[in-house]
């Protein structure tokens, strides 16, 4: 993917908490202010959000943002089975490495950080934020974006594999399963299709105890939302084909932030950067960012 020319590109492994072998990749700015740690969602890799950097890059007279992103275990560059985690938490402990090692890096330090968390790398974030309070620990961590959260599901999951998923995991726990998405419910723009097509590194599969562990944390969700105290921008399709719109706006309701902004796209699909609505996406976000724009 081509990015703007004053971007420079970096790539490299860490170890995720149990020694995995995880893939980081990083885009920087000469003039950044600050550093958005990114996490994609499920079925997907970090290489998918290079129009989020493009587009954000293209916004005049926006302060530029320096971006780190990595894939999860079992997705893109990093190790694992594809879509396989024994436990959704394995994702979480996860995060807390990709954060640590991201805070290693030179250009992150002493500069503001926004987490950006997609779908299940929203998930994700949330659980981190929830239970580390990085913002707390870090005054660095300034702010949160989420795009279109999973928080709940939209997509039907055929009843035998909803109510056989216990029984898999304890029996099969390395079977990975189709995750019932199709190109379409991501995006309407047909080159984007055409391009996910091509992609080797996406895949269709998850686990059991991936799924199990959704629905555990759909259940505590919202009883962490008050731990929530960052600025947050949530932003959404009206009807998400992927993922609970409903659900997104309840949590969004429920967080303790006194600073959050919302913003709804109609009829977009659900990975609203790689969408037909998408110049609109990187607007919110850039008039999100403004306010931590400057020096730290």
């Amino acid at each position: 993917p081509l990015i703007m020319s004053k971007y420079i590109r970096s790539e490299t492994f860490f170890k995720g908490y149990d020694q995995s072998k995880l893939f980081l990749q990083t885009w920087s700015h000469s003039d950044a202010v600050g550093t958005i740690l990114f996490s994609h969602g499920q079925a997907e890799h970090s290489d998918c959000y290079h129009r989020l950097i493009n587009g954000l890059d293209k916004i005049k007279d926006t302060p530029k943002w320096n971006f780190v992103g990595w894939d999860m275990r079992g997705h893109g560059q990093s190790e694992g089975l594809r879509g396989y985690a024994k436990d959704f938490d394995e994702y979480v402990l996860d995060y807390d490495c990709f954060y640590r090692e991201s805070l290693k890096i030179d250009f992150v330090q002493n500069k503001k950080i926004v987490l950006l968390g997609h779908s299940m790398g929203g998930l994700v974030q949330t659980c981190a934020l929830s239970s580390k309070k990085y913002s707390t620990i870090n005054p660095q961590v300034v702010g949160q974006i989420l795009s279109s959260p999973l928080f709940g599901v939209a997509v039907t999951v055929p009843q035998w594999k909803d109510m056989g998923a216990n029984f898999i995991n304890q029996l099969l726990p390395k079977l990975t399963m189709g995750n019932e998405l199709s190109n379409e419910m991501l995006t309407r723009d047909l080159d984007v299709i055409r391009e996910y097509e091509k992609d080797t590194y996406r895949h269709n599969k998850i686990s059991a105890g991936v799924y199990l562990g959704f629905k555990r944390e759909f259940q505590n969700i919202l009883s962490h939302a008050q731990a929530i105290t960052l600025p947050t921008l949530l932003i959404m399709s009206d009807s998400d084909p992927v993922n609970s719109s409903p659900d997104a706006l309840k949590f969004f309701d429920s967080i303790a932030s006194t600073n959050k902004s919302l913003k709804i796209f109609d009829g977009a699909k659900h990975e609203l950067f790689n969408d037909t609505c998408r110049e609109e996406a990187f607007k919110t976000v850039s008039e999100f960012l403004q306010q931590f724009g400057g020096q730290s």
